[in-house]
């Protein structure tokens, strides 16, 4: 793998950039991490293999926040081949391990953001693996009522139902 230097200034001006055009990314000519995998941006590499790559967060949540990637260019999960979901699954299971016999924090928190509704900023699939401590600053927040009530079960069914009818994106059922 070719490795380039840049300052943090040009790391910054560079990821920044990107963050402005997230609709101008879904290319992997232009994306952050697909120049990530390409050398051209440089990463503090974890592992790698032929389908994924994992590395450190540049803006860490907590120590040992990292991100998990496959090497081959999708936008999120609505999009990505499910033999290379199922290998990111495995390593994904393999990273949060090694984090956890890193650092021995209380938990470990894996997020995937689909979209920019979710969050997603930088549009490659990617999971945050950010280990947890009780007590630290980050956290999802849900409404103060979200508990209050539990949905009716007919409810729950009837969009279960809905969704299992449904064809993924892909074309499978």
């Amino acid at each position: 793998m070719r490795l380039v230097r840049v300052s943090l200034y040009e790391f910054r001006t560079i990821y920044f950039k990107h963050l402005q055009s997230v609709t101008n990314m879904s290319d992997n000519e232009s994306c952050l991490f697909c120049k990530i995998v390409r050398g051209e941006v440089p990463a503090s590499v974890i592992f790698e293999d032929k389908f994924t790559m994992a590395f450190m967060d540049i803006f860490p949540i907590s120590k040992g926040h990292c991100l998990l990637i496959p090497k081959q260019h999708y936008e999120n999960m609505l999009y990505v081949d499910t033999k290379v979901a199922k290998h990111l699954a495995v390593r994904l299971a393999e990273l949060t391990r090694k984090v956890h016999s890193e650092f021995e924090p209380d938990g470990i928190i894996n997020v995937i953001a689909n979209g920019v509704g979710a969050g997603q900023e930088v549009p490659h699939l990617h999971i945050h693996v950010i280990p947890r401590n009780e007590g630290d600053r980050f956290g999802f927040l849900f409404p103060d009522d979200y508990r209050e009530e539990m949905a009716p079960r007919d409810e729950l069914d009837s969009v279960a139902k809905a969704i299992r009818a449904q064809t993924d994106l892909l074309g499978s059922k």
